[in-house]
């Protein structure tokens, strides 16, 4: 009777702290993710699979655990959260040694106390191994403490980067493998310094993907201060303007007066045209967001040189679930792919742009719709990009791709032999 509640005691102990620790590891997945669902019994049945894959005991010398909590943790990742799977097996690359690690060398721990206190009695021994279970839960806090800050730019990544990331955090898991697989039994803390090695990598490729996802970001952000430096420079021309034809006014209403006095009105129309013209300013006012409206006008004007009708309606005002340099990584993208489509038609009078988005019930829609003459060319879902520089070019739609993806909306693109759209759907906002 006595061990069988010692049993239950240390069952009851040890699930509490597992819980414990697994909600650390749980808040720093969903820095990474998405879940596919927030409805309260979703997310518990996700928590209670991630406490149970959590639980197996990793021993020395042998490799069943080991595996087990890998091939686990990559199929909690697939089922419970959405996105591309790169990033989701990129998360389980990266956080799988971490959590290994810990539960080699906490259990380790009790055992080789074990080994010095042979003689422990069965209670003491449950309060043994619930103490190395309860060791686990500093060490998630102080990892989720230290990356928290870190992991949210992480969904900024591109591809490439995540898979550079993947090969050095695949090289950590796979030497934590060797080493726990060779470790004795009786000497494993041997093995301490390398698997706390494991550690160390795994953070320090958390605390990259943070340093270069803010890189990616600050490169975007200065775009963005030039398309405002753009904007507000032609905006103070156009006061210039503005201030001239103000201070000339009365010459100029001079003129037009001693026109129609002599009752020469074609004299009198065709100089109130050339002084409306003086007039035009080129700012348009798109949008309430200066940013945006900022990238707007380049691109419309940009395309107004090149020949291009464009139509532009926006309606976003409100919209703040999105930051603004995704928003304009979004329309700056798309714009120069129509702009360039459209550059690349001989018949002038075909050249169109016609670009619609609308923020409505925290739900983004977004169409832009342009003309074109080449012919599009897709490798492995990739849309392969036509100038010389194919290494510095061609990242516009994957650029857009992760922009939606950062938000877990839909993309699609579709084109005929004359048009390529581009719809994109965000909710949730």
């Amino acid at each position: 009777m006595t061990s069988q509640l010692i049993y239950w005691l240390e069952y009851i102990v040890n699930f509490t702290g597992t819980i414990a620790y697994v909600f650390f590891l749980y808040l720093l997945i969903r820095r990474f993710l998405i879940l596919r669902s927030e409805r309260k019994l979703f997310i518990l049945a996700s928590f209670l699979m991630l406490t149970t894959l959590s639980g197996p005991i990793i021993y020395p010398e042998e490799l069943t655990g080991t595996i087990s909590v890998l091939f686990l943790f990559l199929l909690y990742l697939l089922i419970f959260f959405k996105g591309k799977i790169l990033e989701r097996v990129s998360v389980c690359i990266v956080l799988y040694p971490i959590l290994v690690t810990l539960n080699f060398i906490t259990e380790n721990i009790g055992f080789q106390i074990w080994l010095a206190n042979r003689d422990m009695s069965p209670l003491a021994q449950t309060a043994l191994h619930s103490f190395t279970t309860y060791l686990r839960i500093p060490a998630w806090f102080l990892i989720w403490l230290l990356c928290r800050r870190w992991v949210p730019r992480a969904r900024e990544l591109t591809e490439r980067m995540w898979l550079v990331i993947d090969i050095i955090c695949l090289a950590s898991a796979i030497g934590l493998i060797t080493f726990i697989y060779n470790s004795p039994q009786e000497g494993a803390h041997t093995t301490y310094p390398a698997c706390i090695a494991c550690i160390l990598t795994s953070i320090g490729c958390l605390y990259l993907t943070s340093y270069v996802a803010k890189t990616i970001r600050n490169e975007f952000e200065i775009q963005n201060l030039k398309y405002q430096q753009s904007y507000y420079e032609e905006l103070e021309e156009n006061q210039k303007t503005v201030r001239k034809i103000r201070h000339d006014m009365k010459n100029h209403l001079s003129v037009i007066y001693s026109f129609i006095q002599n009752r020469d009105f074609e004299g009198a129309a065709k100089y109130f045209r050339e002084l409306s013209g003086e007039l035009t300013v080129n700012n348009r006012i798109f949008c309430k967001n200066s940013i945006v409206n900022a990238v707007l006008n380049s691109k419309y004007s940009a395309a107004l040189d090149k020949k291009i009708d464009c139509f532009f309606n926006i309606s976003i005002d409100g919209l703040l679930g999105i930051d603004d340099v995704s928003l304009c990584s979004l329309f700056s993208n798309t714009l120069d792919n129509a702009i360039e489509a459209c550059e690349k038609i001989q018949d002038i009078s075909k050249r169109q742009i016609s670009l619609k988005a609308r923020y409505d019930k925290g739900f983004l829609s977004y169409e832009i719709s342009n003309s074109k003459a080449n012919p599009v060319t897709v490798k492995k879902d990739r849309f392969v990009t036509e100038k010389k520089d194919k290494s510095s070019h061609g990242f516009g739609v994957q650029n857009v791709r992760d922009v939606v993806d950062k938000y877990a909306g839909n993309l699609d693109i579709a084109y005929t032999d004359d048009r390529f759209t581009v719809t994109v759907l965000i909710g949730n906002l």
